[in-house]
Formats: C-alpha cells, sequence, structure tokens
C-alpha cells in the first residue's frame, strides 16, 4: 500500500513540462518519492489509491474536464491535495470552478522550480504529521452542527462528516476512524440504531453520542446503549474538545 504522506504525484499531459521536470529533479535529489501519470491514463486506470498531494498545471485540468472531475472526487474521497501550476489568467478560470479547500498550493508563472520542491517538502511533513493525528467521524443531520464541530476539533483531530447514519455506513470502512460522535436523534436511522447496528457487526469502534437534551430519561436511554459517553450539543468548545481530549488520553493510558 502506497505510503500517502511521504509521496506526490505529478499529473502531466504525455510528459513532464520543463518546470514540473525541474521540480521532479530537485525532489529526487532529496529523497522524495515521485510518482508521475499522463491525464488520459488517469481516467482510463480510475486509480484507486492517490498519494498526499497532486502536482498538475492548470491548463490540464480545464483542457480535460472529466480528469478534473474525477480528480476532484478523489480528493474529496482520499482527503488528498492539488498543487497547481499555471498563467494567471489560467489560474483565475481554474479556480472559480474549483473549491480552495482542495487546493493546498497556487504557483503563477514565471516559477521557481527550486522554491516549489522545496514548499512540497514542507506539504509533505504537514501531510505526515497530520496522518499521524486520531480520525473522528462526525455524524449528524444538521449540516451547521457538522460544519461547526468539525472547524472546534480540525486543529488538533482529522474528521470526516456524514449527514446520515447510512452515509456513516458506508464511510467507515475506507476513513477506519478512531472515535465516532454521533447525533442521538436523526431521521430515517437514529443514532440508537445506528450503534445496534455496529454491536451486532462486532465493530469495535468507539461512539459518543451527541444530544440537545439532558433530562433523566433521555440519559438513561442514551447510557443503556453503552456508549463510551455523551455530550450536549449546547455545550461550549473548549468543553466538547476537553472531553474528546480526556477520552484519547484514557485511552492511551
Amino acid at each position: 500500500m502506497m505510503n500517502q504522506s511521504s509521496t506526490l504525484m505529478f499529473l502531466v499531459e504525455d510528459n513532464f513540462s520543463f518546470v514540473t521536470g525541474a521540480i521532479k529533479e530537485f525532489l529526487k535529489a532529496d529523497g522524495v518519492e515521485v510518482l508521475k501519470l499522463g491525464v488520459n491514463d488517469y481516467v482510463d486506470q480510475k486509480v484507486d489509491e492517490m498519494p498526499g498531494l497532486i502536482v498538475t498545471e492548470a491548463e490540464i485540468l480545464l483542457e480535460n474536464p472529466k480528469a478534473r472531475v474525477y480528480l476532484y472526487d478523489c480528493c474529496i474521497e482520499q482527503g488528498c491535495k492539488m498543487v497547481v501550476i499555471g498563467e494567471d489568467d489560467r489560474m483565475e478560470q481554474l479556480m472559480r470552478i474549483t473549491s480552495s479547500s482542495l487546493v493546498a498550493g497556487r504557483y503563477l508563472r514565471p516559477v521557481n522550480a527550486r522554491e516549489i520542491a522545496s514548499d512540497l517538502k514542507e506539504m509533505l511533513a504537514e501531510l505526515s504529521r497530520r496522518q499521524r493525528r486520531k480520525k473522528i467521524l462526525i455524524v449528524d443531520d444538521s449540516p451547521t452542527f457538522l460544519r461547526t464541530a468539525s472547524e472546534w476539533l480540525e486543529n488538533k483531530y482529522n474528521t470526516c462528516v456524514c449527514p446520515s447514519a447510512f452515509a456513516a455506513i458506508e464511510a467507515i470502512p475506507t476513513q477506519n476512524p478512531d472515535l465516532i460522535l454521533l447525533d442521538y436523534e436523526m431521521p430515517v436511522c437514529s443514532g440508537a440504531q445506528f450503534l445496534q447496528m455496529m454491536n451486532s457487526e462486532s465493530r469495535d469502534i468507539p461512539v459518543i453520542f451527541l444530544t440537545s437534551k439532558s433530562d433523566s430519561k433521555t440519559v438513561k436511554e442514551v447510557m443503556a446503549l453503552r456508549p463510551k459517553g455523551y455530550l450536549l450539543k449546547t455545550q461550549p468548545k473548549d468543553v466538547i474538545v476537553g472531553y474528546i481530549d480526556d477520552f484519547f488520553e484514557k485511552e492511551k493510558a
């Protein structure tokens, strides 16, 4: 299996351009593993496992919409990022149809290949640090809470969000979370039903419930399912993050 954090891939037209070729040579001289894939081969081969960084040129993505869409899907599903090189007008055009969250770096021509290679090494080092973090799967039908909880946790943990229990069931095999934060009250499939399915399949992933209710009846119902704990959604950021920090500290001990 590819070590995602220590490799990067150049997505090229057919071969390296002068600039990307120079960047590749600087990286190889520093011991960085470099992969290459032609844009047409990329779509035809349906690459299932991507490295942490994909370096390409704005022109390539603009001229190959099928490859562009597939690349974006891979980045979203696997958490990889793009580094894009291009002319000012082409880069502007590309970014109008590209989420900035997918792009780790943008470089406008003329560029300094050595500086870009140095930046890429730093990005790979940061990816390696991030991959050692614990991963938390947040399951909630509220887009607002998913966004808020993810923002609260992203400085310490890797997060993945799911808007429903069914989406979480599909995500677990690929995401392999260390902890699930689970909304107790969700339509169609509640948090309680989700945990029961998890238990029946003997999935040994710790679950902490999220609920907006603190009455004794709800608390008893929650704890009867034997989660690792429960949190009130109304609690402030420092309380919720601190609770999760304490959970992982106890697990480590």
